[in-house]
């Protein structure tokens, strides 16, 4: 008999152990209304300053793709230079 199964049985049961103590602390923690209310603030402040982060991040990949798609820098040309 081969131990994989023992193994792949052993790794659901944790992972549904896990999932059960996660909602379990979930629901306790949802009882102190005003210590999830400022987790809440906190969670809202960092999706914020993540959403911001992205748009910053797509600008600067905007315009590096204009620099290496423009005409006038030919990578291609400056690497058979250097060969």
């Amino acid at each position: 008999m081969s131990a994989w199964p023992v193994i792949g049985t052993v790794l659901v049961i944790y992972i549904l152990i896990d999932g059960v103590v996660r909602i379990i602390r979930a629901s306790k923690g949802a009882s102190s209304g005003k210590a999830s209310a400022a987790r809440l603030d906190d969670l809202e402040n960092d999706q914020a300053a993540l959403e911001q982060s992205l748009v910053d991040v797509r600008e600067r990949i905007e315009v590096l793709e204009k620099i290496v798609t423009d005409q006038r820098y030919d990578l291609g040309s400056e690497i058979d230079k250097l060969a």
